[in-house]
């Protein structure tokens, strides 16, 4: 995934996302707002960024931001953006799954180590 672009808005992020989109460029957004506030208060600081999800599409999308009227070269049809978005939940819900057996197990040993130690 490569950044293509910060916005001062959400909304704004997801306008630009959705016209990848519609041109076939599988894009995401990510809101940087908790960043901001951890951070401090700073003016001209980026709310929102996109992302393009497909380092194939990255020149298309740098392209097509700049001039809507650009004939992207490496697009997907909604099927494809579709299939990409199933793959990357069922991937995420798989890592997430296996970080949290990974805690659980950790905990049991401590407390396996723990008891067999004597101090609980």
């Amino acid at each position: 995934m490569r950044r293509v672009g910060r916005y001062q808005s959400l909304a704004e992020a997801e306008e630009r996302a959705a016209f990848l989109r519609a041109h076939g460029i599988a894009a995401h957004v990510t809101d940087t707002s908790s960043l901001l506030r951890a951070a401090g208060p700073r003016s001209g600081r980026s709310r929102a960024a996109l992302w393009v999800v497909l380092e194939p599409q990255y020149q298309d999308a740098v392209a097509l931001l700049e001039n809507p009227d650009h004939e992207v070269t490496h697009s997907l049809d909604e099927r494809q953006l579709e299939q990409l978005e199933t793959q990357g939940a069922v991937q995420a819900q798989q890592t997430l799954f296996r970080g949290v057996l990974l805690i659980a197990a950790g905990l049991i040993a401590i407390l396996a180590l723990l008891y067999w130690r004597g101090m609980i």
